[in-house]
C-alpha cells in the first residue's frame, strides 16, 4: 500500500485527505514549525499546497511549549523495588513504564468496582446565574468543598482563587479532610505565588498534596518535545460527588467570565475516580527549592546570552542587563530590608577588564546600590 509521500509524488502534487487522527502532512508541518518558526511553517504549508490546520494562538503556544533536545542522554530512572527487572515491556510496549505508580499516601476512599456511590443527580451552576447569585459556579464550588469530610481530589488548568484555596486549608485544617492537587505545570508559579502571599508553606501542610501534570508530549525526529497543557477541571468530594464544567479557580472566572459546572452523583463518578487516578499517577512531585533556582537561573541565562552577544559597554546592552537583574533580585531585597550601600568609585584592574562600582540610587526613602557589572574590553 502506498503510504503518504508515495501519493504525493505519483498524484497530482496534493497530499490526501487522512484517513483517521494522523496526519503525515500535518506532522511534516510541525517539524517545519519547531525548526525554523512561523515562517517556516507558513513557507511549507504554500509550498506543500496545504490549507492551514493551526490558528496564529496555537501556532505561538507550539513555539513557545517546543523544548530543545538535551545536550545528553538523559539518566535511566531507577526502578522501583517492585518493578518488574524483565526488559520485555520497554521493547514491545514503550508507553509502558516499569516504575511502579506514586501512591496516593494520604488514603483513598474505598469503592469495588460496580459500588452503589448514591443516587445519579445532575446539579447544574451558571455564572453569571439568575436569581439570587449572580455567582453561582463559585458559590457552588465553596459550598462542596465545606460539605467535605474524608477527601478532596482537585484537578484544575489554574488555581489562584484565595477565597476557595481558603475553604480548602480549613478543610484540612478543621476537619482534617485529605486534599490531593493535581495543577497543570505551566501555571504552578501562580499558584506558588499566591501560597507566599497568603503565607502558606505547602511542606507544612502534612494533609494536602500537591503534583504538577503536563498534557501529551509530542515528540519531532529532531528530538525536540512539544508538552501540552492540561484542560480537564474536576474536584472529587469523598468519592461519591464530582464538580466539573468550565469554571476555573480564578479570581476572573469567579466575577468576570462566564462559565458552567455541573455537580454530579451516582455511577458517573466512579469514572472521575479511575481518571484521576490516572493522572495522579503520571504526575510529578514538587521540589520548591529546585522551581526557585530554575526561575534564578532562566533569568541567568537570558543574562547571560546578551553579554555573550555584546561585548562591548554599550547603553542598550547595559540598561537590559541592569533591568533583569533588578527584575530577578530587588523582591528579594525588599523583603529582606537589608539595603547594602557602596561608595561611587570606578577600579581598573591591570588585564583590561574594566570593574565599575554603580552608584546609589534612593527609593523610598532607601539607599539602593545598582547591579556591579564585569564588562570585558
Amino acid at each position: 500500500m502506498a503510504n503518504a509521500s508515495q501519493c504525493l509524488e505519483e498524484g497530482s502534487g496534493r497530499w490526501p485527505p487522512p484517513a483517521g487522527p494522523y496526519s503525515e502532512a500535518q506532522r511534516l508541518a510541525l517539524e517545519e514549525l519547531v525548526a525554523g518558526g512561523p515562517e517556516a511553517l507558513r513557507a511549507f504549508l504554500r509550498r506543500e499546497q496545504l490549507p492551514p490546520f493551526l490558528s496564529e494562538p496555537e501556532v505561538q503556544d507550539i513555539a513557545r511549549a517546543a523544548l530543545p533536545p538535551a545536550a545528553g542522554p538523559e539518566p535511566a530512572a531507577e526502578p522501583s523495588a517492585g518493578a518488574s527487572l524483565d526488559a520485555s515491556s520497554l521493547t514491545y510496549f514503550p508507553e509502558r513504564s516499569e516504575l511502579e505508580p506514586p501512591a496516593l499516601e494520604l488514603g483513598w476512599p474505598g469503592f469495588a468496582s460496580g459500588a452503589f456511590r448514591g443516587l445519579t443527580r445532575v446539579e447544574p451552576h451558571f455564572q453569571p446565574g439568575c436569581g439570587d447569585s449572580i455567582y453561582g459556579c463559585k458559590e457552588a464550588v465553596r459550598r462542596q468543598i465545606r460539605s467535605a469530610r474524608q477527601m478532596i481530589a482537585l484537578v484544575m488548568d489554574s488555581f489562584t482563587d484565595t477565597d476557595i484555596f481558603t475553604d480548602i486549608l480549613e478543610a484540612c485544617s478543621q476537619r482534617q479532610v485529605k486534599v490531593y492537587i493535581l495543577l497543570d505545570q505551566s501555571s504552578f508559579s501562580h499558584f506558588l505565588k499566591m501560597c507566599k502571599d497568603l503565607g502558606v508553606d505547602l511542606e507544612q501542610e502534612k494533609l494536602m498534596r500537591v503534583r504538577i501534570i503536563t498534557g501529551s508530549t509530542y515528540c519531532t525526529r529532531s528530538g525536540t518535545k512539544i508538552i501540552g497543557k492540561v484542560r480537564e477541571k474536576f474536584m472529587l468530594i469523598d468519592g461519591i460527588r464530582v464538580t466539573t464544567g468550565s469554571y476555573s479557580f480564578t479570581w476572573t472566572d469567579g466575577k468576570l467570565n462566564s462559565s458552567n459546572i455541573l455537580i454530579l452523583s451516582g455511577p458517573a463518578v466512579a469514572h472521575f475516580d479511575l481518571e484521576f487516578r490516572i493522572l495522579h499517577s503520571r504526575s510529578k512531585p514538587i521540589n520548591l527549592q529546585e522551581f526557585s533556582s530554575c526561575k534564578k537561573n532562566r533569568v541567568w541565562d537570558q543574562l547571560f546570552r546578551i553579554t555573550v552577544a555584546s561585548r562591548d559597554m554599550t547603553r542598550e546592552h547595559f540598561l537590559r542587563m541592569e533591568f533583569l537583574y533588578l527584575r530577578a533580585f530587588v523582591g528579594e531585597l525588599k523583603r529582606k530590608r537589608s539595603w547594602l550601600h557602596a561608595s561611587r568609585e570606578a577600579v581598573y584592574s591591570p588585564n583590561s577588564t574594566l570593574h565599575t562600582s554603580p552608584p546609589l540610587t534612593k527609593r523610598n526613602g532607601s539607599l539602593v546600590m545598582r547591579p556591579h557589572w564585569i564588562i570585558e574590553r
